[in-house]
Protein backbone atom coordinates (compact mmCIF):
# COMPACT_ATOMS: atom_id res chain seq x y z
CA UNK A 1 0.00 0.00 0.00
CA UNK A 2 3.11 2.30 1.32
CA UNK A 3 4.06 1.74 -2.65
CA UNK A 4 1.15 2.29 -4.16
CA UNK A 5 0.57 5.68 -2.34
CA UNK A 6 4.38 6.77 -2.87
CA UNK A 7 3.37 6.06 -6.90
CA UNK A 8 0.26 8.16 -6.70
CA UNK A 9 2.00 10.70 -5.22
CA UNK A 10 4.79 11.02 -7.40
CA UNK A 11 1.86 11.06 -10.05
CA UNK A 12 -0.07 14.05 -8.86
CA UNK A 13 3.43 15.97 -8.08
CA UNK A 14 5.03 15.31 -12.02
CA UNK A 15 1.18 15.89 -13.51
CA UNK A 16 1.01 19.32 -11.22
CA UNK A 17 4.77 20.60 -12.35
CA UNK A 18 3.83 19.63 -16.09
CA UNK A 19 0.32 21.35 -15.97
CA UNK A 20 1.77 24.48 -14.08
CA UNK A 21 4.39 24.46 -17.02
CA UNK A 22 1.48 24.55 -19.52
CA UNK A 23 0.05 27.86 -17.87
CA UNK A 24 3.46 29.46 -17.55
CA UNK A 25 3.64 28.87 -14.18
CA UNK A 26 7.34 28.56 -12.29
CA UNK A 27 8.54 24.71 -11.52
CA UNK A 28 11.07 26.32 -8.62
CA UNK A 29 10.92 26.87 -5.19
CA UNK A 30 8.56 29.65 -5.87
CA UNK A 31 6.08 27.78 -7.17
CA UNK A 32 4.58 26.86 -3.80
CA UNK A 33 0.66 26.58 -2.78
CA UNK A 34 -0.67 29.61 -1.19
CA UNK A 35 -3.81 30.00 0.73
CA UNK A 36 -4.04 33.55 -0.09
CA UNK A 37 -5.19 34.10 -3.57
CA UNK A 38 -3.72 37.60 -4.40
CA UNK A 39 0.04 36.77 -4.24
CA UNK A 40 0.93 39.53 -6.46
CA UNK A 41 2.21 37.56 -9.57
CA UNK A 42 -1.13 36.68 -11.35
CA UNK A 43 -2.14 38.71 -14.21
CA UNK A 44 -4.33 41.61 -14.32
CA UNK A 45 -7.69 39.86 -14.82
CA UNK A 46 -10.24 40.81 -18.17
CA UNK A 47 -13.25 41.95 -16.05
CA UNK A 48 -15.94 40.46 -17.98
CA UNK A 49 -20.15 40.94 -17.05
CA UNK A 50 -22.50 38.92 -18.57
CA UNK A 51 -26.44 38.73 -18.24
CA UNK A 52 -29.87 39.36 -20.16
CA UNK A 53 -28.33 42.81 -21.13
CA UNK A 54 -25.04 41.30 -23.17
CA UNK A 55 -21.97 40.64 -22.66
CA UNK A 56 -19.45 43.58 -21.62
CA UNK A 57 -15.74 43.27 -22.12
CA UNK A 58 -12.76 45.29 -23.00
CA UNK A 59 -11.93 45.59 -26.69
CA UNK A 60 -8.59 44.62 -26.43
CA UNK A 61 -6.43 42.71 -23.72
CA UNK A 62 -2.54 41.29 -23.28
CA UNK A 63 -2.51 37.75 -24.50
CA UNK A 64 0.02 35.28 -22.77
CA UNK A 65 -1.94 33.83 -19.87
CA UNK A 66 -5.01 35.89 -19.33
CA UNK A 67 -7.50 35.46 -16.91
CA UNK A 68 -11.23 36.42 -17.39
CA UNK A 69 -13.34 37.08 -14.37
CA UNK A 70 -16.49 36.68 -15.15
CA UNK A 71 -19.52 37.88 -13.32
CA UNK A 72 -23.96 38.13 -13.57
CA UNK A 73 -27.23 39.88 -12.70
CA UNK A 74 -29.10 36.80 -13.75
CA UNK A 75 -30.36 35.06 -10.82
CA UNK A 76 -30.54 32.07 -12.46
CA UNK A 77 -26.67 32.17 -13.47
CA UNK A 78 -25.22 32.25 -17.05
CA UNK A 79 -22.35 30.96 -18.97
CA UNK A 80 -19.89 32.34 -21.18
CA UNK A 81 -17.64 30.11 -23.41
CA UNK A 82 -14.33 31.64 -25.14
CA UNK A 83 -13.09 30.08 -28.49
CA UNK A 84 -11.46 31.00 -31.71
CA UNK A 85 -11.87 30.07 -34.88
CA UNK A 86 -9.28 27.95 -36.91
CA UNK A 87 -7.14 29.61 -39.61
CA UNK A 88 -9.91 29.79 -42.38
CA UNK A 89 -12.47 29.32 -40.55
CA UNK A 90 -14.99 31.67 -40.46
CA UNK A 91 -16.92 33.03 -37.51
CA UNK A 92 -20.25 31.10 -39.13
CA UNK A 93 -18.79 28.00 -39.27
CA UNK A 94 -17.78 27.62 -35.68
CA UNK A 95 -21.45 28.98 -34.82
CA UNK A 96 -23.04 26.74 -37.26
CA UNK A 97 -20.79 23.62 -35.88
CA UNK A 98 -22.17 24.77 -32.47
CA UNK A 99 -26.06 24.62 -33.64
CA UNK A 100 -25.62 20.85 -34.58
CA UNK A 101 -23.34 20.65 -31.58
CA UNK A 102 -26.58 21.77 -29.20
CA UNK A 103 -29.27 19.96 -30.99
CA UNK A 104 -31.20 17.91 -28.62
CA UNK A 105 -33.47 15.41 -30.77
CA UNK A 106 -31.10 13.75 -32.47
CA UNK A 107 -28.01 12.58 -31.04
CA UNK A 108 -26.16 11.89 -34.16
CA UNK A 109 -26.65 15.79 -35.36
CA UNK A 110 -24.97 16.78 -32.17
CA UNK A 111 -22.00 14.21 -32.40
CA UNK A 112 -21.27 15.36 -36.24
CA UNK A 113 -21.38 19.00 -34.84
CA UNK A 114 -19.18 18.62 -31.59
CA UNK A 115 -16.68 17.05 -33.83
CA UNK A 116 -16.72 19.89 -36.35
CA UNK A 117 -16.43 22.45 -33.30
CA UNK A 118 -13.52 20.61 -32.32
CA UNK A 119 -11.64 20.61 -35.75
CA UNK A 120 -12.71 24.24 -36.20
CA UNK A 121 -12.34 25.95 -33.66
CA UNK A 122 -9.83 26.19 -29.81
CA UNK A 123 -12.20 26.30 -27.33
CA UNK A 124 -10.02 28.37 -23.77
CA UNK A 125 -12.35 27.45 -21.28
CA UNK A 126 -15.30 29.70 -20.02
CA UNK A 127 -17.26 30.35 -16.79
CA UNK A 128 -20.85 29.35 -15.51
CA UNK A 129 -21.54 31.78 -12.61
CA UNK A 130 -24.11 33.10 -10.40
CA UNK A 131 -24.39 36.44 -9.08
CA UNK A 132 -23.09 34.71 -5.34
CA UNK A 133 -20.66 32.94 -7.14
CA UNK A 134 -18.02 34.53 -10.21
CA UNK A 135 -15.37 33.33 -11.83
CA UNK A 136 -11.95 33.62 -12.72
CA UNK A 137 -10.89 31.17 -15.56
CA UNK A 138 -6.81 31.46 -16.40
CA UNK A 139 -5.53 30.20 -19.47
CA UNK A 140 -2.38 30.50 -21.69
CA UNK A 141 -3.64 32.29 -25.62
CA UNK A 142 -1.77 33.93 -28.51
CA UNK A 143 -2.33 37.42 -29.76
CA UNK A 144 -5.06 37.35 -31.88
CA UNK A 145 -9.21 37.83 -31.73
CA UNK A 146 -11.10 35.68 -29.04
CA UNK A 147 -14.65 35.52 -29.01
CA UNK A 148 -16.82 35.42 -25.78
CA UNK A 149 -20.22 34.02 -26.33
CA UNK A 150 -23.53 34.05 -24.41
CA UNK A 151 -23.69 30.68 -24.58
CA UNK A 152 -26.96 30.41 -22.38
CA UNK A 153 -28.63 33.04 -24.61
CA UNK A 154 -26.81 30.26 -27.65
CA UNK A 155 -28.49 26.92 -26.01
CA UNK A 156 -31.76 28.51 -26.33
CA UNK A 157 -31.39 30.63 -29.37
CA UNK A 158 -28.64 29.82 -31.48
CA UNK A 159 -29.95 31.50 -34.89
CA UNK A 160 -29.43 34.74 -32.98
CA UNK A 161 -25.66 34.16 -30.96
CA UNK A 162 -24.37 36.84 -28.39
CA UNK A 163 -20.81 37.43 -28.42
CA UNK A 164 -17.79 39.76 -27.57
CA UNK A 165 -14.90 40.14 -29.46
CA UNK A 166 -11.73 40.20 -27.74
CA UNK A 167 -8.59 41.52 -29.69
CA UNK A 168 -5.26 39.65 -27.48
CA UNK A 169 -2.18 41.71 -28.54
CA UNK A 170 1.54 41.59 -27.26
CA UNK A 171 3.48 38.76 -26.55
CA UNK A 172 3.37 36.27 -23.23
CA UNK A 173 2.40 38.39 -20.27
CA UNK A 174 1.91 37.53 -16.43
CA UNK A 175 2.26 33.64 -14.76
CA UNK A 176 0.08 30.90 -13.50
CA UNK A 177 -2.33 33.37 -11.32
CA UNK A 178 -1.88 30.80 -8.83
CA UNK A 179 -0.59 27.32 -8.22
CA UNK A 180 -2.94 24.63 -8.27
CA UNK A 181 -4.67 23.51 -4.89
CA UNK A 182 -5.89 20.81 -6.98
CA UNK A 183 -6.03 19.27 -10.19
CA UNK A 184 -8.72 17.51 -12.55
CA UNK A 185 -7.81 15.70 -15.59
CA UNK A 186 -10.58 14.72 -18.03
CA UNK A 187 -9.55 11.30 -19.78
CA UNK A 188 -10.70 8.49 -21.37
CA UNK A 189 -10.91 5.20 -19.88
CA UNK A 190 -11.88 1.58 -21.26
CA UNK A 191 -15.43 2.69 -18.97
CA UNK A 192 -15.83 6.06 -21.30
CA UNK A 193 -14.90 9.52 -20.12
CA UNK A 194 -14.00 10.44 -16.53
CA UNK A 195 -12.67 12.78 -14.47
CA UNK A 196 -9.26 11.87 -12.66
CA UNK A 197 -9.51 14.44 -9.32
CA UNK A 198 -6.50 15.08 -7.15
CA UNK A 199 -6.24 17.21 -4.24
CA UNK A 200 -9.65 19.08 -4.40
CA UNK A 201 -11.31 19.67 -0.89
CA UNK A 202 -11.73 23.47 0.18
CA UNK A 203 -14.28 25.46 -1.66
CA UNK A 204 -12.06 28.27 -1.32
CA UNK A 205 -9.68 25.92 -3.43
CA UNK A 206 -8.47 26.91 -7.24
CA UNK A 207 -8.52 23.87 -9.79
CA UNK A 208 -6.32 22.98 -12.49
CA UNK A 209 -8.47 21.25 -15.19
CA UNK A 210 -6.17 19.63 -18.53
CA UNK A 211 -7.89 18.09 -21.28
CA UNK A 212 -6.18 14.64 -21.81
CA UNK A 213 -8.72 13.24 -23.97
CA UNK A 214 -9.23 13.59 -27.54
CA UNK A 215 -12.12 15.53 -27.40
CA UNK A 216 -13.96 18.05 -25.93
CA UNK A 217 -14.76 18.65 -22.27
CA UNK A 218 -15.85 20.88 -19.35
CA UNK A 219 -15.79 21.10 -15.32
CA UNK A 220 -19.29 21.83 -13.99
CA UNK A 221 -19.62 22.07 -10.13
CA UNK A 222 -23.30 20.85 -9.79
CA UNK A 223 -24.56 21.31 -5.92
CA UNK A 224 -26.25 18.25 -4.44
CA UNK A 225 -27.84 17.13 -1.60
CA UNK A 226 -25.02 15.90 1.48
CA UNK A 227 -24.65 12.04 1.20
CA UNK A 228 -24.92 11.81 -2.55
CA UNK A 229 -23.06 9.07 -4.35
CA UNK A 230 -22.26 8.35 -7.64
CA UNK A 231 -23.54 5.51 -7.81
CA UNK A 232 -27.12 7.52 -7.24
CA UNK A 233 -25.91 9.91 -9.77
CA UNK A 234 -25.80 6.74 -12.31
CA UNK A 235 -29.14 6.18 -11.72
CA UNK A 236 -30.61 9.57 -11.90
CA UNK A 237 -28.92 9.66 -15.62
CA UNK A 238 -29.71 6.14 -16.87
CA UNK A 239 -33.37 6.64 -15.55
CA UNK A 240 -33.81 3.84 -12.80
CA UNK A 241 -33.88 6.76 -9.65
CA UNK A 242 -36.58 7.01 -7.45
CA UNK A 243 -37.54 9.81 -5.54
CA UNK A 244 -36.41 13.66 -6.34
CA UNK A 245 -33.00 14.47 -7.88
CA UNK A 246 -30.26 15.12 -5.55
CA UNK A 247 -29.46 19.06 -7.61
CA UNK A 248 -30.21 21.70 -4.86
CA UNK A 249 -29.18 24.77 -7.27
CA UNK A 250 -27.88 25.90 -10.18
CA UNK A 251 -24.48 24.60 -10.87
CA UNK A 252 -20.94 26.92 -11.36
CA UNK A 253 -17.76 25.69 -12.79
CA UNK A 254 -15.58 25.72 -16.23
CA UNK A 255 -16.55 26.20 -19.70
CA UNK A 256 -15.45 23.31 -22.56
CA UNK A 257 -11.88 23.24 -23.13
CA UNK A 258 -10.28 21.68 -26.47
CA UNK A 259 -7.83 18.48 -25.98
CA UNK A 260 -4.61 19.07 -24.87
CA UNK A 261 -5.52 22.19 -23.15
CA UNK A 262 -5.24 23.47 -19.64
CA UNK A 263 -7.13 25.95 -17.59
CA UNK A 264 -6.96 26.75 -14.31
CA UNK A 265 -10.79 27.80 -12.34
CA UNK A 266 -11.06 29.85 -9.28
CA UNK A 267 -14.69 30.27 -7.76
CA UNK A 268 -15.01 32.91 -5.65
CA UNK A 269 -17.51 32.90 -2.60
CA UNK A 270 -18.46 29.10 -3.69
CA UNK A 271 -20.19 27.70 -0.35
CA UNK A 272 -18.82 24.51 1.42
CA UNK A 273 -20.80 21.51 0.63
CA UNK A 274 -21.38 18.24 -1.30
CA UNK A 275 -20.83 18.94 -5.42
CA UNK A 276 -20.76 16.85 -8.55
CA UNK A 277 -18.52 17.29 -11.09
CA UNK A 278 -20.31 17.32 -14.54
CA UNK A 279 -19.51 17.17 -17.98
CA UNK A 280 -22.76 17.77 -20.41
CA UNK A 281 -20.60 18.18 -23.31
CA UNK A 282 -22.12 15.05 -26.31
CA UNK A 283 -19.81 12.65 -26.74
CA UNK A 284 -18.65 12.94 -30.29
CA UNK A 285 -19.28 9.41 -31.48
CA UNK A 286 -23.08 8.58 -29.89
CA UNK A 287 -24.10 12.32 -29.24
CA UNK A 288 -25.04 11.40 -25.89
CA UNK A 289 -24.13 14.12 -23.22
CA UNK A 290 -21.01 12.68 -21.13
CA UNK A 291 -22.34 12.79 -17.64
CA UNK A 292 -24.96 10.37 -19.22
CA UNK A 293 -22.14 8.00 -20.40
CA UNK A 294 -20.76 8.16 -16.19
CA UNK A 295 -18.80 10.93 -16.58
CA UNK A 296 -19.06 12.55 -13.13
CA UNK A 297 -17.45 12.74 -9.72
CA UNK A 298 -18.92 13.41 -6.23
CA UNK A 299 -16.96 16.18 -4.33
CA UNK A 300 -17.14 17.06 -0.87
CA UNK A 301 -15.39 20.50 -0.58
CA UNK A 302 -14.91 21.96 3.41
Amino acid sequence: MRTALQRHGARVAVATLALAAALGGTTTADATPRDGHDGGRSPHPVEVAIGDSGIQAPHVARAGVVAFRVTTDDKDGHDLQAFRPRHGVTLKKVFADLTMAVNENNPTVSAKGIKAVNRDSELFGGAQVTPKVPGTFTTPISAGPVYLLDFTKFFGDPAHPVYRKVELRGGRSGDLADFPDGIVITKETSAGPRFDVNGVHRAKDNILVHNAADEIHEMQLQPVAPGTTDAQLDAVFNGTATGAPPFTGPAVGLGAISPGRTALLQEHHLPPGTYALLCFIPDDKTGIPHAFEGMHKVVVLS
